[in-house]
């Protein structure tokens, strides 16, 4: 639906409602509202449910407080919240009027968030004419005309939402420029990574202490410097693994630094569930095969 039609629309909310509990992530409500009064408060501590409340900023202000600290939301601002929670949000008293779309998820959807938040904050900004906001006016289109006629087309549209903003901001973190010294980690480890190498050296390559080093990692990589290396390692071991050499798994495993090949395999296996073997002879299904580790 274009946007001019939309508008003929009033705003309006729709719930979804599940007789049986769902084994799966669940679009539970959407609903699109423009708020005028004062009176318009959401005190996360004191409101019953068990789900996840996303909500977009479109126009005028508001406001949310997070564990006693006060957010500004202005326009392409987005907050995530769970529910029951420590927030409050409301239309500030020094703001007429507050227009917004949002979206109750299962909350099996905060597992998703963990990291986006971790990196991020609670409270993150978008692009209004970006892919996610078509992608929500879309859901909250079909949503209103009755579109979403079975548990499966809301448990798709929950896990479209969660999917295009973690690749949103994933594609976000990917362009942004590292602080020196963790694009000095990133760099040894990207040289290194095949040596017994550990955090005392990464930390001696970045020329900052532990501390700190994990600590900016883990907010503009979204991992630790030990998981980073580990993620690095298993990437290069993937691609060992299929190249035409067909090297063995003592060989791969002293490559890429780990220190035997029973040691290997268990960090393969507790991270893709399956064993650099299976991985290996499962690839002659396909003619090509990548592996994809998360940050």
């Amino acid at each position: 639906m274009e946007s001019k039609d939309r508008e003929l629309n009033r705003q309006t909310s729709v719930s979804f409602h599940f007789v049986l509990p769902m084994p799966m992530m669940m679009l539970k409500a959407i609903g699109w509202q423009t708020v005028t009064t004062h009176n318009y408060v959401w005190d996360g501590r004191n409101r019953p449910g068990d789900h996840c409340i996303l909500q977009i900023t479109l126009s005028g202000r508001g406001e949310i407080e997070l564990n006693g600290k006060k957010h500004s939301l202005e326009p392409g601002h987005v907050f995530l919240v769970d529910v029951p929670g420590s927030h409050v949000y409301r239309l500030p008293a020094s703001s007429s009027s507050w227009e917004l779309l949002y979206v109750e998820l299962s909350h099996d959807a905060l597992s998703f968030w963990k990291e986006l938040i971790a990196a991020e904050g609670p409270v993150v900004r978008i692009d209004l004419d970006s892919a996610f906001m078509k992608l929500m006016w879309r859901i909250y289109d079909e949503a209103v005309q009755d579109r979403y006629k079975d548990i499966y087309q809301c448990s798709e549209a929950a896990y479209s939402i969660v999917m295009q903003l973690a690749s949103l901001f994933e594609s976000r973190r990917g362009n942004r420029r590292l602080p020196a010294a963790v694009e000095k980690c990133r760099l040894f480890i990207e040289e290194r990574y095949s040596e017994p190498i550990g955090l005392d050296e990464m930390a001696q390559a970045a020329g900052c202490s532990k501390y700190h080093l994990t600590r900016e990692c883990e907010r503009t990589l979204g991992a630790t410097p030990g998981r980073y290396l580990t993620m690095v390692r298993l990437e290069r071991a993937s691609v060992l693994l299929l190249s035409p050499e067909e090297w063995t798994l003592e060989e791969v495993a002293s490559m890429t630094g780990f220190s035997n090949a029973n040691y290997f395999g268990k960090v393969f296996r507790r991270h893709t569930g399956m064993s650099p073997g299976e991985f290996r002879h499962g690839s002659d299904l396909y003619e090509i095969r990548r592996m994809l580790f998360p940050s």
